[in-house]
């Protein structure tokens, strides 16, 4: 087989899993990122010198702000640190920090916090009384207030009451002003953050009249403005000396008469971290305080609005084919009055293809309209928002007929007897960690599992074999060095049959299943690939053989690296449908050699060292046979005849993974697009089986992780059907990429 078909960019981006520890291998050691120093800064500062701290740090080891490179020094193997510039902190928010080695791999991500200026204390009411005075109600307005903050006098908290997150309002004893001075008044929060603080004049001589402020104008303004803002004050009771007061703070003020004030807001106070609402008022000079009035900051027109999420009713981003149109609510940040949320299509998903009809609640949420029309086929929808004159915001998908089990899911098989998919959590998942799991296509939910069956902490389930029947599944257990036989029972938990011990290497400690496959003459007898998780040698994983084990016995005969002078590397395995052969192949390095494995009743032997070589390229994680033909297809798009050992004339063109569906005469496939490997954009191809002729494509192009095992699943009890897939965490080798925690992909057929 030529090597042209390698796409060399894609083979590195494979090559990676294995020495990363993804997609099944166990690697070299990536970098670790234990803390960063700040772990938050506030919104507007200067530059500063961002330190991380962590493990296995290495020259031309980079820090990741949100998956971009920092100019990083090396100033140790645990530490590092990187300049990150005022304008990249200079709105709130939360960056994603990671640590990048030369090979590619990469820690996982700590978060650093960009602050707003959210907690602060902006007036109070009255702020002077006469000394002498009774008790009276003291009203404290600001931003960023929590059940069960409490106004302090003079660092002492009062009994308050919470009005909301802007005000809050207390009894201020008599014998608190029983003499002139001045009090510090204060905010304190439930977790002892406190606000700035402001004073309570108490004079000695009568206070004049409280002014009252009855309107500004203007009353909003979007961010950005480059001169002051002129703003006049219009209300009663002012006097020569009265101040205008922005957020607390004293500005210019002219006086014009008793019911106007005029003065200019910096334009500095104008910026993106400003969005919200400012707090102004009128101070007279006896320290007497009117009312607060509101003014708006919006974002500017040319400003791109950030997109964190979006949800329809139900709180989720996706729906059904056919739904209804329904009110999409999208949240993020830098929304501005007049932003329109629009969609995109999958081949341009930056791009407005589609606006829709939208309502602008604050800075961070609107809400819009989408349409039916859109939901008629299977898709994943680019959704985007726009401020009047900016350019979209970085898109997120909405998915129509795909559903998505959002934790690590190792694999996934279908039982056709019980319509129910059983999915494998290994130990790192975020929630129900080493267990199995069995859903109905369309319930992807932790809540909605039929049953859950839990294995031993760290015990790490993986691979899945389902036996035709639907009575055995088999786990691999590969922090265990087991393969456990499950004994199903429809929609009741299972029970454990047999635990099948797979031995150990001397030297690196118990093997694990890299491929698991179920006799197609007895479905108690297995045949295991066995790998070692050792990290040193990362190129020559499968040195545990191929061994095939009755009930929890393994017999005697098995072919490894170190039974032949030529080491066969066996990754992948496939029984013949009589039983008499195994086919296994190597996916490690650039061989792609396939071996046919002689099975006897004391285990399996090897013909030849070198059996077929060259057949598949590389990456190849998987084969498949066909049981009508017998034919065997390999993950990598090639179809081989193993019964004369040479690649069909006609092949797929394609490289991910798939899986072939004798009944409906389809090849399924995850993959690139072949066009460009180096883009990490996925895309579901279907072929004709025979005549690999190409069919419809879908166009996944936010897929999180790499694809690992594709199946097709076909619903008898309610009609539906469709394909299921699993992925493995990615560290990003392009850009753009999805980075992040392997998912379980559901998507419904046709599409």
């Amino acid at each position: 087989m030529s090597w042209s078909r390698i796409r060399l960019p894609l083979l590195f981006v494979v090559l990676s899993r294995f020495l990363c520890g993804c997609g099944g291998f166990n690697g070299v050691l990536p970098p670790t990122l234990a803390s960063l120093s700040p772990a938050s800064v506030a919104a507007g500062s200067a530059d500063f010198v961002l330190m991380a701290n962590g493990t296995n740090f290495v020259s031309g080891t980079t820090i990741l702000w949100n998956g971009a490179s920092l100019s990083t020094t090396v100033s140790s193997a645990t530490q590092l640190t990187a300049k990150v510039t005022a304008p990249q902190i200079a709105t709130p928010g939360t960056v994603s920090i990671r640590v990048m080695k030369p090979d590619s791999t990469t820690s996982g991500t700590l978060p650093l916090t960009v602050t707003g200026s959210s907690f602060r204390l902006t007036s109070i009411s009255p702020a002077a009384v006469t000394a002498g005075s009774a008790s009276f109600a003291l009203t404290a307005t600001g931003m960023g207030f929590v059940s069960g903050a409490a106004i302090t006098l003079n660092d002492v908290a009062l009994t308050t009451s919470f009005d909301s997150a802007t005000q809050l309002h207390a009894t201020v004893a008599a014998s608190a002003v029983a003499t002139a001075g001045t009090i510090t008044v204060g905010v304190s929060n439930p977790d002892k953050t406190t606000s700035n603080t402001l004073l309570l004049t108490v004079t000695a001589i009568p206070l004049g009249p409280v002014p009252t402020l009855v309107s500004i104008d203007p009353n909003t303004s979007p961010a950005g403005i480059v001169t002051p803002l002129a703003l006049t004050a219009t209300g009663t009771n002012f006097v020569n000396g009265s101040q205008v007061m922005w957020n607390g703070i004293a500005m210019a003020t002219t006086f014009v008469s008793a019911t106007q004030l005029t003065t200019a807001i910096p334009s500095n106070f104008f910026t993106n971290a400003d969005l919200g609402t400012a707090h102004v008022f009128v101070v007279n000079p006896d320290s007497t305080v009117s009312n607060v009035l509101p003014f708006t900051i919006t974002a500017s027109p040319d400003t791109v609005p950030v997109l964190t999420a979006v949800a329809n009713p139900a709180g989720t981003n996706s729906s059904q084919v056919g739904d209804p149109s329904f009110t999409l609510t999208l949240t993020g940040r830098l929304f501005g009055p007049g932003a329109i949320a629009c969609l995109g299509t999958p081949g341009q998903p930056t791009a407005c293809a589609q606006d829709l009809p939208t309502t602008f609640i604050d800075s961070t949420t609107a809400t819009a309209q989408f349409p039916a029309s859109a939901l008629a086929g299977v898709a994943e929808i680019p959704v985007m928002i726009r401020n009047a004159q900016s350019v979209p915001s970085p898109p997120l998908p909405y998915f129509v007929g795909i559903n998505i089990y959002g934790d690590e899911a190792a694999d996934v098989v279908w039982d056709s007897q019980n319509n129910l998919l059983y999915v494998s959590k290994p130990s790192t998942s975020g929630g129900n960690a080493d267990t199995v799991m069995a859903f109905s296509p369309l319930q992807l939910s932790d809540a909605g599992a039929v049953w859950v069956y839990q294995f031993p902490v760290n015990s790490n389930p993986d691979r899945l074999a389902l036996s035709p029947d639907g009575k055995y599944l088999y786990v691999g257990l590969d922090g265990a060095g087991l393969v456990q036989q499950l004994v199903l029972g429809g929609v009741t938990p299972p029970t454990a049959g047999n635990t099948v011990s797979i031995g150990s290497d001397p030297a690196s400690g118990p093997y694990y299943a890299m491929d698991l496959q179920i006799s197609p003459l007895d479905f108690n007898t297995i045949a295991v690939a066995r790998g070692i998780p050792l990290a040193t040698k990362p190129a020559t994983i499968a040195q545990g053989g191929v061994a095939i084990y009755d009930g929890t016995t393994q017999r005697p005969n098995v072919v490894s690296p170190a039974s032949l002078p030529i080491p066969p590397l066996l990754d992948t395995i496939q029984w013949s449908l009589d039983g008499s052969t195994i086919y296994a192949v190597n996916n490690e390095n650039a061989s792609g050699n396939l071996y046919e494995l002689a099975v006897s009743p004391n285990g399996v032997t090897l013909a030849s060292a070198d059996d077929h070589p060259g057949l598949f390229t590389i990456p190849n994680l998987y084969i498949h046979l066909d049981p009508m033909s017998g034919l065997i297809y390999g993950d990598d798009g090639l179809i081989v005849d193993p019964a004369t050992a040479n690649v069909q004339p006609s092949n797929f063109l394609v490289n991910g993974v798939m899986t072939p569906d004798v009944a409906t005469d389809t090849a399924y496939f995850a993959a690139h697009t072949p066009a460009d490997p180096n883009v990490l954009e996925y895309f579901v191809y279907l072929f004709n089986l025979d005549t690999t002729a190409p069919g419809p494509t879908l166009d996944l192009y936010t897929l999180q992780g790499i694809p690992q095992h594709l199946i097709r699943w076909n619903n008898s009890g309610d009609g539906t059907s469709g394909l299921a897939f699993t992925t493995q965490k990615f560290n990003c080798v392009y850009s753009p990429c999805n980075v992040g925690d392997g998912q379980l992909y559901v998507i419904n057929l046709p599409f």
